[in-house]
């Protein structure tokens, strides 16, 4: 094989020089190129690596053994799938895979395992059992529930009630309108909508029963005083609720921009209660629960978690500028708390989790010198880098 110059992207770079401290220290590479096409900034040169005559391309089956949610038993699907939609990264084929999209819709349908699980999770290809009814169930109070259907699990009605009696000390009344559907209740509404609008239609605005997380009592549909429910994207009160509902363990289950993955069409009224660990890492990723359950619950992966950089251990930025790190995990998979040490001069502006790789904007606010820190449960603090911001 001869000797070639090639760019390289950070897959390829992973598998040649990639480490992994037993510490869980931070680990640096520099690939402006990468990380450019990934959030849009201009570089004004690229870099090349010279490539050793041995060397030799990731195959499509190492590419995606690669990644940390990889599962060995979905192997044929991975590359029969990768086949199909060559233009996916493999960390993003290993996700769809490990969701079920390689099949259509209601089919290779599964059993949840595990259903009061706070993160179980009921989709078109995995089902409650039959004849699951929470025992936990308990009225939400009248001050905050206007539905006929206004049970939840206990631990979700406190903490939904204690989200409405918070955002009205702000000024914004949010009520119930549904939450637990038993299983005949979701059939005989799913019953209604085909006949209304045909399968197809329905499908993409309801639950066959058995797939409803309706069902599990940890999901309750809103609305404020004055709109029906499915005007609440229009509200003020969704303005509030959209920022500030993973801090009491909601997210919103159908977020816009992602029925190619749920399933449904985007419903900002319909909150899922996970918990606030969950929560708070779902709404700073940006993920559905159907992605989160497929990165971090399919394969957890073993060792200590650890952060790749694409940035030197020193980085000089301007006041008032923008920096965005990529990191890519490695070990453990595991989502890190990003901290800045010093908040007046440095602050954390934004976190996004891509194909794999976490995505992190900081902004210099003033002048001075502070470290930059990722945190991992049960860990110490990593230095990640050390940043000056001038003036």
């Amino acid at each position: 094989m001869k000797n070639k110059w090639i760019l390289l992207p950070v897959a390829a770079a992973l598998l040649l020089t990639s480490c992994q401290s037993a510490s869980g220290a931070a680990v640096y590479r520099n690939n402006p190129l990468e990380l450019a096409q990934r959030v849009g900034q201009t570089v004004q040169k690229s870099t090349e690596i010279h490539l050793s005559a041995d060397f030799a391309e990731p195959t499509p089956q190492e590419s995606l053994s690669a990644c940390l949610h990889y599962i060995a038993a979905n192997q044929e699907r991975y590359l029969s799938y990768q086949s199909a939609h060559p233009e996916m990264s493999p960390w993003d084929v290993v996700t769809y895979v490990n969701i079920g999209l390689d099949h259509p819709f209601y089919t290779n349908i599964q059993t949840v395992s595990d259903p009061a699980g706070l993160l179980a999770l009921c989709n078109k290809y995995w089902k409650l059992p039959d004849g699951y009814e929470p025992s936990d169930l308990r009225p939400l109070s009248s001050r905050v529930a206007v539905g006929v259907s206004n049970q939840m699990r206990s631990e979700a009605a406190d903490a939904f009630e204690q989200l409405c009696a918070d955002a009205k000390k702000e000024g914004y009344t949010i009520l119930a309108q549904s939450a637990y559907r038993s299983y005949a209740r979701q059939k005989s509404l799913y019953s209604q909508y085909a006949a209304q609008d045909g399968t197809e239609g329905a499908d993409v605005y309801s639950s066959r029963a058995g797939h409803s997380d309706h069902q599990t009592g940890l999901v309750v549909d809103v609305k404020n005083a004055s709109l029906p429910y499915n005007r609440f994207g229009k509200t003020a009160e969704y303005q509030w609720a959209k920022d500030n509902i993973y801090k009491y363990g909601f997210i919103i289950h159908y977020p816009e921009g992602k029925q190619a993955i749920t399933g449904i069409t985007y419903e900002p009224w319909h909150w899922r209660y996970v918990g606030k660990k969950a929560a708070a890492e779902i709404h700073s990723l940006g993920l559905t629960l159907d992605e989160y359950c497929a990165i971090f619950l399919a394969n957890p992966g073993s060792g200590v978690p650890s952060l790749t950089s694409d940035t030197p251990d020193t980085l000089s930025l301007a006041q008032g500028s923008s920096y965005t790190f990529a990191f890519q995990p490695s070990g453990a998979l595991a989502v890190p708390t990003f901290t800045t040490g010093d908040g007046t001069i440095l602050s954390t502006a934004g976190l996004r989790f891509r194909s794999g790789t976490y995505l992190l904007s900081v902004q210099g606010l003033a002048p001075g010198s502070t470290n930059l820190y990722a945190t991992f449960d049960g860990q110490a603090p990593i230095r990640l880098c050390s940043v000056t911001v001038e003036g």
